[in-house]
C-alpha cells in the first residue's frame, strides 16, 4: 500500500509539472506581445481562449496527497499545550535574566499571529507594523481590527498575492497589542525603529527558517508530534472558523483561497464538533417528529369530534355532545 501510494504521488507530481510547462506554453502563444492571436484571426478566422484554469487543474480534481499526519490543525489539548507552556517558560527565563526571554515573548505573538488571522510563515516573517488597519464596524478591536498581508502565496510569474484579514478573536488582538505596546519596543532601545513586526535581537526580520526553527523550540517542549510544522496554524485557524460558524465564503476570502476547495483541504473538524452537530441534528429531528406527531393527533381528534356531531345530529332525539 505504501508503494503504491508513493507511485501515486509520483504520478500526480509527473502531470502537474506537465500541466505547468503546458499552461506556460499556453501563456507564450496567448499573450498579445507575441502577435500570435493577430495571426490565427488573420489566418484562421478565430482564437481560441486559454484553456488550462484553476478549476480544471489536477490540483482541483485530485485529493490531497500529502503528509496527512504533517499540516493537519491542532487538536484543542495540542493548541493548550503549545501556548499554555510558553507564559510560565517567559517568566522562567526573565526570572534568570537569559536573553532569550525577548525572543520567547516574540514567539508569543508571532505564533498567536499565525493562529488568530491564519496565515503562512511568509507573510508572518515579513509583516510591518503598519499593516495593522482599523475597521470602522470593529471599534473595540482599535488599530488591530485588520491585517494587510502583503507576501500572499503568488502563482506562477504573478506577484505576490496581497489581501486584508478581519480580526475575529479578541484575545488574538489582545495579545498581539501587549507585545506591541511592551516587548516589541524593547528591541529598538538602542536603535532606530525599522517597522518590522517581528525582529531579531541581530536587528533584522526574523527569516522564514528562523520561524521554523522557533517552531520546532516550541513543539519539544510542549511534547508535540515532530511532524508538525507551522503551517497547522493555518490548518487550525480554518478549522476552528468553520466550526464557529462563519461562512464558508468568508472563510475562504480570509485565507486568500481562489476556490472554496482549496479552504475544505485545510478544515478537519474536531469529534467533538461533529458529535455537537449530530446531537443538534437528532434533537432537532426528534422535535420535528414530536411536532408532527402532536399535530397528527390534534387533526385526528377534530376528525373525532367532527364524526361525532355528525352522528349525534342524524340519530332522532339527539343532542350535541360537548367534550
Amino acid at each position: 500500500m505504501v508503494g503504491d501510494a508513493g507511485g501515486h504521488r509520483r504520478h500526480v507530481d509527473h502531470v502537474c509539472k506537465y500541466q505547468n510547462d503546458l499552461a506556460l506554453y499556453l501563456s507564450y502563444l496567448s499573450d498579445p506581445a507575441y502577435e500570435w492571436p493577430q495571426v490565427c484571426l488573420g489566418t484562421f478566422g478565430m482564437f481560441t481562449g486559454f484553456a488550462l484554469r484553476d478549476l480544471n487543474a489536477v490540483r482541483h480534481a485530485q485529493e490531497y496527497i500529502g503528509q496527512p499526519s504533517g499540516n493537519r490543525p491542532l487538536t484543542r489539548a495540542e493548541v493548550k499545550l503549545f501556548f499554555g507552556q510558553m507564559d510560565p517558560e517567559i517568566k522562567r527565563l526573565r526570572e534568570q535574566g537569559h536573553k532569550g526571554a525577548l525572543a520567547a515573548a516574540r514567539d508569543l505573538a508571532m505564533f498567536t499571529t499565525m493562529y488568530g488571522w491564519g496565515l503562512r510563515r511568509r507573510e508572518t516573517a515579513r509583516l510591518e507594523t503598519h499593516d495593522w488597519r482599523r475597521q470602522a464596524k470593529l471599534p473595540e478591536f482599535g488599530d488591530y481590527a485588520g491585517l494587510a498581508v502583503r507576501w500572499g502565496k503568488a502563482g506562477a510569474g504573478q506577484p505576490p498575492k496581497r489581501r486584508m484579514v478581519i480580526s475575529v478573536w479578541p484575545w488574538a488582538v489582545r495579545t498581539v497589542q501587549l507585545y506591541m505596546e511592551n516587548v516589541r519596543p524593547l528591541f529598538y532601545a538602542d536603535r532606530q525603529d525599522d517597522g518590522v513586526m517581528f525582529p531579531t535581537e541581530r536587528d533584522e526580520m526574523i527569516s522564514e527558517r528562523a520561524v521554523n526553527q522557533r517552531f520546532q523550540h516550541w513543539r519539544e517542549l510542549g511534547k508535540l508530534p515532530d511532524r508538525l510544522g507551522p503551517h497547522c496554524m493555518r490548518h487550525t485557524y480554518v478549522t476552528r472558523l468553520i466550526e464557529a460558524g462563519y461562512d464558508g465564503q468568508f472563510v475562504t476570502d480570509q485565507v486568500g483561497h481562489s476556490h472554496a476547495a482549496t479552504t475544505a483541504i485545510y478544515t478537519a473538524l474536531s469529534s467533538d464538533f461533529k458529535n455537537l452537530k449530530v446531537r443538534e441534528y437528532l434533537d432537532a429531528a426528534e422535535e420535528g417528529a414530536l411536532a408532527r406527531a402532536f399535530a397528527m393527533a390534534d387533526a385526528e381528534a377534530d376528525m373525532d369530534d367532527d364524526f361525532s356531531d355528525q352522528t349525534t345530529h342524524d340519530r332522532p332525539g339527539g343532542s350535541r355532545r360537548t367534550r
